[in-house]
C-alpha cells in the first residue's frame, strides 16, 4: 500500500503542517494555492492592491457505465466548481480569504510577528498536502461529499501557522489547530464526510519539510474524543509526499510528478467492535493514492492515478474498493482548461458497473 511507501517520511517528522502546496498551475481539478493572486488580476490603485477577486466554474459532462449497453448507461451534465474566492488585505497584518458563493470556508488572518500567523472562522483544515480535493481513494468521489475525507475540507475553529526552519535547502512550515470534531451514531462506523458536531471539539496540527524546490513532504494527525460519555476516541493521521517536476534532471524523468499520500483513521468505540474480534474495540478506516503526471507532451498532459479505499477492517464489503484513474489534462490559455478521464471503479466484493468517463470544461479567472 501507499502508506508503506510514506511511512517512513513520516515517522521522520513532526506532525504539524504549512499553509498552500506547491502544484502546478495546469492541474485542472485543484485549489491548492487559491490564496495567490489569479490571472488577470491589474493592479491600478490602492483598491486593486487591498482586494483580490478570483473564481473558477466549470461544467462537466459525464457517462456511467460508458461500455455498457445503452439501457445501463446514465448520461449527466453537472457543475462541480462554482467558486468566487475574495482576499481582502486591508492591512499588512490583516487578511479576510473568503469562498463568497456557497461560503465553503472563510478565514479572518492575523500577522502575529514575521513568519508567524493565527487564523479563525470556517478554516481550511491544515491535514494532507491541500485543504481541496482529498483524493484518498484515487477519485474524487461525488462533489463534494469525498470517499474518505471531504473533498474540501473547512470546519470552524482557529489555527496557528508559523516558519520553524528556513534554510537554502531545507524549509519547514507547521499548523496546529482547534476544530469541530467527530461524531458517530451509536453502533455505526465513524464517517468523516459529512464534517463536524458543534459539542466536540478536535485537535491536530501538520508539518510541511520542503528539501529543495522540487521535494516536499507533510505529516497531518488530529484527534478527537466522542460518543455518549466521550469514552471513545479517534486518531486520524497521514502522510502526503510531492516529487515535483525537474526533481530528477534526465530525459523523460525531468517532465514527471509523482504525488502520493495515505491517511489513517484509528477508532476506538465499544458499540462497533465485537470484543471477541478486538477487546480493547479498536477498529481502523483507511485511504490512499499514488499520481503520475507527464507534461512532456506538447498541449496535453497525461495522468495516472490509483488509490484505495478500506472502509472498515471488521469485514470486507462493496465499500472497500480500488479505483485506476487516466485522464488528459490541456490548458487553453491562462483562463480556460479541459480535462477528459476515466475511472475504473472496482468494489472488493461484488463488482459493480459503475465506470465513469467525464469531460470537464473549467474557466477561471
Amino acid at each position: 500500500m501507499v502508506h508503506r511507501l510514506l511511512a517512513t517520511v513520516l515517522l521522520s517528522s513532526v506532525l504539524i503542517g504549512p499553509s498552500f502546496a506547491q502544484v502546478d498551475s495546469t492541474e485542472v481539478i485543484t485549489f491548492d494555492e487559491v490564496g495567490d493572486e489569479a490571472p488577470g488580476i491589474n493592479t491600478q490603485s490602492s483598491w486593486t492592491d487591498m482586494i483580490h477577486v478570483s473564481g473558477r466554474f466549470d461544467v462537466v459532462m459525464e457517462v456511467e457505465n460508458p461500455t455498457k449497453e445503452a439501457d445501463v448507461q446514465e448520461a449527466r451534465v453537472r457543475n462541480y466548481h462554482k467558486f468566487l474566492f475574495l482576499k481582502v488585505t486591508p492591512t499588512d497584518r490583516i487578511t479576510l480569504d473568503a469562498e463568497v458563493l456557497d461560503l465553503s470556508y472563510y478565514e479572518l488572518q492575523y500577522e502575529l510577528a514575521e513568519g508567524v500567523s493565527v487564523r479563525a472562522g470556517k478554516i481550511w483544515v491544515p491535514f494532507g498536502a491541500t485543504p481541496f480535493h482529498h483524493y484518498y481513494g484515487g477519485a474524487q468521489g461525488d462533489p463534494f461529499d469525498g470517499l474518505f475525507l471531504p473533498n474540501v475540507w473547512s470546519e470552524f475553529g482557529a489555527s496557528v501557522s508559523g516558519t520553524i526552519l528556513n534554510g537554502s535547502t531545507l524549509h519547514a512550515e507547521a499548523d496546529a489547530y482547534v476544530i469541530r470534531g467527530f461524531e458517530a451514531d451509536s453502533g455505526a462506523v465513524l464517517q468523516f464526510t459529512g464534517g463536524g458536531a458543534d459539542d466536540r471539539f478536535a485537535v491536530g496540527g501538520r508539518t510541511r519539510l520542503g528539501i529543495g524546490e522540487k521535494l516536499s513532504i507533510w505529516g497531518s494527525v488530529l484527534y478527537n474524543r466522542f460518543g455518549a460519555e466521550s469514552d471513545n476516541e479517534v486518531l486520524l493521521w497521514g502522510g502526503d509526499v510531492l516529487a515535483d517536476y525537474g526533481l530528477v534532471d534526465l530525459p523523460a524523468l525531468r517532465d514527471l510528478r509523482l504525488r502520493a499520500a495515505f491517511a489513517r483513521a484509528e477508532v476506538r468505540d465499544d458499540t462497533v467492535v465485537d470484543p471477541l474480534v478486538n477487546p480493547d474495540f479498536w477498529y481502523f478506516r483507511y485511504g490512499d493514492y499514488a499520481e503520475l503526471t507527464y507534461r512532456g507532451i506538447p498541449y496535453v498532459q497525461p495522468r495516472l492515478r490509483f488509490g484505495s479505499v478500506i472502509d472498515f477492517d471488521d469485514r470486507i464489503t462493496n465499500q472497500d474498493s480500488h479505483t485506476w484513474d487516466l485522464a488528459l489534462l490541456s490548458r487553453l490559455g491562462r483562463n480556460l482548461m479541459l480535462l477528459a478521464e476515466y475511472q475504473f471503479n472496482l468494489e472488493e466484493v461484488n463488482e459493480i458497473d459503475n465506470d465513469l468517463f467525464r469531460f470537464q470544461v473549467v474557466f477561471e479567472f
